[in-house]
């Protein structure tokens, strides 16, 4: 089993929707896929289906030690994902506090769990600086980074960048929604590209209206909108990293 972290300086940057869609993706490619709420605000699990965020989850106290079968606190979605939510427990304090106790807690915990080799972990995490942005890149096999246009990334990215270096884990970096027509976009991305150089992935995903309308319908944006260009743009990232987790992805994450 893979493990990977979706990763991001800035809010608003779409990790939760891209983990969702990646999620499913990747499921539909063959790859078994569980899917992990690393991430207080309890988002992710709405995108599979849920009205309200469960009490038991990745934070619940009864799921602290290893001997725990903390995974039982998860379901498994309609189109196959099995999901752990970070749960609504009024626990985060205890949560918080062992993760900076054992900067490996996560990593100990995805050990338990019985994927196949084909098998992947999405790790969908809290915008970085943080505790579970800490926790999910130390457990990470790959940390997939979100880059979308703004400024604030550029401001950011370097600090990033130097904490990965430190940390000894492969990153690569996809920019989301991205708007081509809008000069400041272009102007970015261009930088993120000489910047990053092979470490940005040749997969944009571009800003569509219909992404947060599907996620109000509870639909996942790749079958409600098939041949839009987010869509596209989605599965091909899919492939990607559906060929990472096979051994067979083209391109050296840095």
């Amino acid at each position: 089993m893979k493990i990977l972290a979706i990763v991001s300086t800035v809010g608003g940057a779409g990790r939760t929707t891209l983990t969702a869609e990646l999620a499913s993706l990747l499921v539909a490619r063959g790859n078994p896929v569980l899917a992990i709420e690393c991430d207080p605000r309890n988002v992710l699990g709405m995108y599979f289906g849920m009205e309200a965020p469960p009490k038991a989850g990745l934070s619940s106290p009864i799921l602290a030690t290893a001997s725990e079968a903390w995974a039982d606190a998860g379901f498994v979605s309609d189109d196959g994902v099995l999901f752990v939510p970070w749960g609504s427990g009024g626990v985060d304090g205890e949560a918080l506090a062992r993760m900076d106790r054992d900067p490996n807690w996560l990593r100990k915990r995805l050990a338990l769990v019985a994927l196949p080799a084909h098998g992947v972990a999405l790790v969908d995490t809290a915008t970085w600086p943080s505790v579970q942005a800490s926790q999910a890149i130390a457990a990470a096999d790959l940390v997939l980074v979100l880059t979308p246009p703004a400024p604030a990334v550029c401001a950011t990215l370097e600090g990033f960048r130097q904490a990965m270096v430190a940390s000894g884990t492969p990153c690569a970096y996809v920019a989301n929604l991205v708007n081509p027509a809008r000069q400041l976009h272009a102007d970015i991305m261009a930088l993120l590209r000489t910047t990053l150089g092979p470490a940005m992935l040749p997969y944009p995903v571009h800003q569509d209206e219909g992404v947060p309308e599907a996620f109000t319908r509870n639909e996942a944006f790749h079958l409600t909108s098939p041949h839009s260009q987010a869509a596209h743009d989605l599965h091909g990232l899919a492939s990607w990293v559906s060929g990472w987790i096979n051994g067979g992805a083209q391109g050296a994450p840095a």
